[in-house]
């Protein structure tokens, strides 16, 4: 497979970022200014999350990792940083029951969620709002943006790996004019 320049510097920058966010997630207290500065914190580093895999256009997969990325981009931004989800979805998924009614309106401990009720919650097409049970990981709550994500890593994957087992790696690019002159093709 044709290595490109920078790849591993772009993962590995994309690795510490992610490492960022959940450290920045696990250990940042919730209010005041150290809360504000987690949610922003969360915001640009999406965001640029977003671009990096805009790098690895190449694979049609970073395409749909960015769109998904900027899908939830969307409403997180709308709610100063943090993912809304709704209180009843959060209930109704039996997975988070230290979450209680007390807790609308504040960011959750776990995570990057805030606690609203539906009507309340900006874009909520694009929150966190699907249940998903998945074996050996258990019961968690999904936006459609972390769906176009998955669907894009697993295209990417996919290619990677046909990419790495074609004859030549990846496509050639066709040669210009001036090269089909000096190899007498032209």
């Amino acid at each position: 497979m044709k290595r490109h320049a920078g790849d591993l510097f772009v993962l590995g920058a994309a690795a510490v970022i992610f490492l960022a966010q959940q450290l920045a997630i696990s250990y940042m207290p919730l209010d005041g200014a150290a809360g504000a500065m987690r949610r922003m914190l969360f915001l640009v580093t999406t965001a640029a999350l977003a671009l990096m895999a805009l790098y690895f256009r190449r694979f049609f997969g970073a395409w749909l990792v960015s769109a998904g990325i900027l899908m939830n981009l969307l409403p997180m931004a709308a709610h100063g940083g943090a993912m809304p989800i709704d209180f009843a979805i959060l209930q109704r998924s039996g997975a988070f029951p230290e979450v209680t009614e007390a807790d609308i309106g504040r960011q959750t401990n776990h995570g990057k969620d805030v606690v609203l009720r539906r009507d309340d919650i900006r874009f909520y097409w694009l929150s966190d709002r699907f249940i998903v049970d998945l074996p050996l990981y258990g019961t968690n709550i999904y936006s459609a943006g972390d769906f176009v994500l998955f669907a894009g890593l697993g295209l990417v994957a996919a290619q990677a790996t046909v990419m790495a087992f074609r004859p030549g790696g990846e496509r050639a690019d066709a040669a210009s004019p001036a090269e089909n002159v000096e190899r007498g093709a032209g």
